[in-house]
């Protein structure tokens, strides 16, 4: 394994869109998140490949914003619980927090 790759994968289950433009939306969402390695759909689940080790503080927050709004699966996102972002990611007060800690 590449030692400065790490590919976790997470899932985004029935994504509810509202629009065309709405689901144009989170694809550009995704395709700006730059350790996004690749994501594919299979039935109602879109699993999304993420170079973990390039998730940086504004790369989380992007994605807790976009499971937030996109009402996707959170407590997955744990999986980006590390010591650069504890100091603030474990705040208890954070709207995520219940649903990736809870």
């Amino acid at each position: 394994m590449d030692a400065l790759r790490t590919i976790v994968k997470i899932e985004a289950v029935s994504v509810r869109f509202f629009s065309q433009g709405d689901e144009r939306a989170f694809f550009e969402w995704l395709d700006k998140l730059p350790f996004v390695e690749r994501y594919e759909g299979r039935g109602r689940t879109l699993y999304i490949s993420i170079n973990s080790l390039a998730v940086d503080e504004d790369g989380l927050r992007e994605m807790l914003a976009l499971f937030r709004r996109y009402e996707l699966g959170m407590r997955q996102l744990v999986i980006f619980d590390r010591d650069d972002f504890a100091d603030w990611f474990w705040d208890k007060q954070a709207y995520w927090y219940k649903d990736i800690f809870g």
